[in-house]
C-alpha cells in the first residue's frame, strides 16, 4: 500500500476517534450533570430518610381518611335524625291543623 494511503488513512482514524472520545466525554458530562439534578431533587438536607418521611405522611394521610369516614357517618346520622324531627313536626302540624278544623264554629 502507498504510504501517503496509510498516512491518510492513520490520520483520519485518528480523526474519527478524536472525535468519538469528545462525543463520548460530552454524553458523559450530561449525564453527570442529569444525576447531580436527579440527586437534588432527591437528597434530603435533614436527618431523617425521604422514604420514611413518605411513609410518615401515607400513615397521616390513612388516619385524615378515616376522620373524614367517620364525620361522614356522623352527618348521615344527624341528617336521619332532622328527617325524623321534620316527619314528627309535620305530623304535629297535621294533627294540629285537624283538631283546630273541627273545633271552629
Amino acid at each position: 500500500m502507498d504510504p501517503n494511503v496509510q498516512v491518510a488513512l492513520v490520520s483520519a482514524g485518528g480523526m474519527i476517534a478524536v472525535a468519538l472520545v469528545g462525543v463520548v466525554v460530552e454524553f458523559l458530562r450530561r449525564q453527570s450533570s442529569t444525576l447531580g439534578e436527579v440527586r437534588e431533587q432527591v437528597s434530603n438536607t435533614h436527618s431523617t430518610n425521604l422514604r420514611d418521611d413518605v411513609d410518615r405522611v401515607l400513615r397521616g394521610l390513612d388516619q385524615v381518611l378515616e376522620g373524614q369516614a367517620e364525620h361522614g357517618r356522623e352527618i348521615a346520622g344527624l341528617r336521619a335524625e332532622i328527617r325524623h324531627e321534620r316527619a314528627e313536626r309535620l305530623a304535629v302540624a297535621e294533627r294540629l291543623d285537624d283538631h283546630m278544623a273541627s273545633a271552629a264554629p
